[in-house]
This record gives structure tokens, C-alpha cells and sequence, in this order.
């Protein structure tokens, strides 16, 4: 199973370490718009001379790589997935998978006159924890759902205006980089009775504020489900938060306290009136390396899209929806105050 990498950040070096964990794998190809990154990662990760490309036509036209990780900039993902598609390649491509739900519909329809396979690489919905806390849930352990509370911020240290996250023409912001996974996991979680054709939520008690270059910098919203669950989210890349999910029910409540980044060993706590537990998820692989290996099965199967509760097409168009509608409706807001 033969990778190819266009973009060279940290993403692509987690990538690269990760890769390294799997024995039918091979990082084969690397491809940046610097010279630099595409010598100094190159040698640091073992990549031939031969397949070291400046620029992205070679790794697309490259016949010996079936797949192509994108872990480029917010806003260069729609352009290269459709190059993706038009190569042939199988795609995991970072979130945002697009800046709009406009774009998130063109590569559905590519997608679907295509016979490449692609998936959003929100990771944590492929590790084992996520499919052990649905199974609980399932199983009634806290009963009936009804709010989920969910965060992930960050204070960001040194803010520099063109800094990719305060950079709006770059798809910078709270909402586009880290809103998929709140948003995500409500989708998910809201959805478990009903995975096939997803329920999508109405937005209301919007609420942030504006950084000076125009993205925001946090965002909170209520999300509400037609089978009467809510979900209050929360993001920022100004302020730390919690970054933990809370799933309430008739019966007690869940705890999810490393939702997003969790580890080979992770948990979940358990309380209701009877009884307190902390279950332990012991994985085989750490979060990336798991993911990639989640996508080679997928892809050892012929599937086109991943296999459950990983994002497939629709789970990541329908979480784009949701993330455009909470953006503009936190501008428009703003712009009325």
C-alpha cells in the first residue's frame, strides 16, 4: 500500500512517524511548493530523490501511488481532492475537507461518477474509544440521550496576524478548524438510532466574538435535533478550554475526557444513581496511526467510503452544512451590534 503526502507541516510529519508502525504500508511520494521542506523531510523520513516532487503534477501523474494524504493549508483542499479525483487516488484529506458547503456538494458529485475512495481525516472517529462509547450508549447505560456538552479550544500564544488561523483568505478561524469536531461528535451521538440518513440540527444561541482579521475566534451554539437531543458546543483558538464531551441522559451521564486526541490507552467515565465506573480503552495503535491503518482496511475492501463510525461523505457534507450555517449566522450577529 504505496502513500504519496502533499504538504509538508506538522500534520504530514505525524503522518510520516505514523506510518511507520504499519508493515503493509509505505510513505512513497512527497510533494511541496518548497524546495526546502521537500529536501530537509525527504531525508528525514527516508523518501527517494525520484520521488521527492517539487510541486503537485508529478505525484499525481506518479503510477506506483494508490493514495494521497493532503495536509496542505484550510483553503487548497477543494482544488486538490478534485485533482485527486481526476488522477485516480485515493484521498484522506485533513479537515475542513472544504471552506463551504457549496464545495462539499461538487465533490460529492465527482466522488460519485468516480471510483476513488475518500474520507475526512477527523481521526478521532476512528479510533477504538469512539466505537466503544457507542456501544454504551446503545446498551442504554446512561438511557435515553438527551443534551450533549462539547468543547476543544486552544490559546493560541503568539498571535501573528497571518498566522493560518487568524488568515481568513486561508480558511483561518475557530469554526472551519476546529468546529468538525464538536459539531461531529453531536452529529454522531444524536444520530445513533438512526446512522443511514442523518438528522441535521438547527442552530440557535449563537454567540462569539470577531478577531480584528475578520475570522472568528470563538463560537458557541446550541444544536437541536428533531428527536428532541441538544447539543451545546463551544470553540476558540484564543482561550483553553475543557475539550471533553459530556452526554447526558435520563438515567446519568457520560464523560468523554480526551475526546479529540485520545491515546493508545483512554477512558470514559460512567455515572449514574447507582453507580460509578471509569471504563479503559485499550487500542492497538495510537490515534494516527490507527486511522491510517482504519483506511487500509476500507480500502483492502474496494469500499469507496469508510466503514462506520469513521466520516463518510455525507457524515462530512452534513457536518460542513452545519459549520457554514453557524459561521454566518455568529457574522451576521456581529455585523447587527
Amino acid at each position: 500500500m504505496n502513500w504519496g503526502i502533499i504538504g509538508l507541516g506538522n500534520m504530514a510529519k505525524n503522518f510520516a512517524t505514523s506510518i511507520r508502525n504499519l508493515d503493509d504500508t509505505n510513505l512513497l511520494a512527497i510533494a511541496s511548493n518548497s524546495f526546502f521542506k521537500l529536501k530537509k523531510f525527504g531525508f528525514r523520513y527516508g523518501v527517494k530523490n525520484k520521488y521527492q516532487f517539487k510541486g503537485y503534477e508529478n505525484i499525481f501523474s506518479c503510477k506506483e501511488i494508490d493514495n494521497i494524504y493532503i495536509s496542505t493549508l484550510n483553503n487548497t483542499h477543494f482544488e486538490l481532492i478534485l485533482r485527486c479525483i481526476k488522477a485516480k487516488k485515493n484521498i484522506l484529506c485533513e479537515k475542513p475537507f472544504t471552506l463551504s458547503y457549496e464545495e462539499a456538494l461538487i465533490i460529492k458529485k465527482e466522488l460519485k461518477s468516480s471510483n476513488v475512495f475518500f474520507m475526512e481525516a477527523i481521526a478521532y472517529r476512528t479510533h477504538l474509544q469512539t466505537s466503544f462509547f457507542l456501544e454504551k450508549l446503545k446498551g442504554n447505560i446512561i438511557g435515553k440521550i438527551e443534551n450533549i456538552q462539547s468543547t476543544f479550544g486552544f490559546k493560541t500564544r503568539k498571535i501573528n496576524n497571518k498566522n493560518r488561523l487568524f488568515n481568513l483568505s486561508l480558511g483561518g478561524g475557530s469554526i472551519l478548524d476546529l468546529g468538525c469536531y464538536p459539531v461531529s461528535m453531536s452529529n454522531l451521538i444524536a444520530n445513533i438510532d438512526n446512522r443511514y440518513q442523518e438528522i441535521i440540527p438547527n442552530l440557535d444561541n449563537v454567540s462569539g466574538s470577531i478577531f480584528k482579521t475578520g475570522v472568528d475566534e470563538k463560537a458557541n451554539a446550541r444544536l437541536t435535533y428533531n428527536n428532541g437531543i441538544t447539543s451545546d458546543i463551544k470553540v476558540s483558538i484564543t482561550d483553553e478550554m475543557e475539550n471533553k464531551t459530556i452526554i447526558k441522559g435520563s438515567k446519568g451521564k457520560m464523560i468523554i475526557p480526551n475526546s479529540w486526541l485520545p491515546s493508545a490507552k483512554s477512558f470514559v467515565e460512567v455515572y449514574n444513581k447507582s453507580k460509578s465506573e471509569i471504563f479503559t480503552i485499550d487500542s492497538k495503535f495510537d490515534l494516527l496511526t490507527g486511522q491510517i491503518d482504519f483506511v487500509n482496511k476500507c480500502l483492502k475492501k474496494g469500499k469507496l467510503e469508510c466503514d462506520y463510525p469513521a466520516m463518510n461523505w455525507e457524515n462530512s457534507i452534513n457536518c460542513m452544512f452545519v459549520l457554514n450555517k453557524w459561521k454566518d449566522l455568529l457574522l451576521k450577529k456581529n455585523e447587527s451590534y
